[in-house]
C-alpha cells in the first residue's frame, strides 16, 4: 500500500484517501451538530462514535504499512459500521437532514470498501 519511490501518486489511491477524509469529516460534523436529548440522536451518536474508532484503527492500519488483508478487513469493518449506522434510523423518528447524512455515510463506507479493495 505503500508509495514511496514512486514517481506520482496512483490515483485510485488518491480517490481512497479523498474517501476516507471525506467520510472522516462527515462524520466529525454529525457527531458535532446532533443534539442529544431524543433516543435516536443519543443511539447515533454512539454508532457515530463506533465510526470515528475504526477510522481511526484505519487510519493506523494504513500508516503503519500493514498487510492489505489486514487494511481490507479494516476497511470492511468502516464499512459495515456505517452500512449499521445509517440502517438503525429506519423507522425512527429522526429528521429529513439526518437521514439524509446517515445515507451519505453509509454511501462512502461503501465507496470506500470498493476502492480499497480494488487497490489491494
Amino acid at each position: 500500500m505503500s508509495v514511496a519511490g514512486e514517481g506520482a501518486a496512483d490515483p485510485k489511491l488518491v480517490a481512497a484517501a479523498k474517501t476516507i477524509g471525506d467520510l472522516d469529516e462527515l462524520v466529525q460534523l454529525i457527531r458535532t451538530g446532533l443534539g442529544r436529548a431524543k433516543p435516536w440522536q443519543r443511539q447515533l451518536a454512539a454508532r457515530l462514535g463506533d465510526i470515528d474508532g475504526l477510522m481511526q484503527v484505519l487510519r493506523l492500519t494504513i500508516a503503519m504499512d500493514k498487510p492489505d488483508g489486514e487494511i481490507i478487513a479494516s476497511a470492511e469493518a468502516v464499512a459495515g459500521a456505517c452500512r449499521r449506522a445509517a440502517a438503525s434510523l429506519a423507522g425512527s423518528r429522526a429528521d429529513y437532514p439526518a437521514l439524509q447524512a446517515m445515507a451519505l455515510v453509509g454511501d462512502l463506507g461503501e465507496k470506500l470498501r470498493a476502492a480499497l479493495n480494488t487497490l489491494m
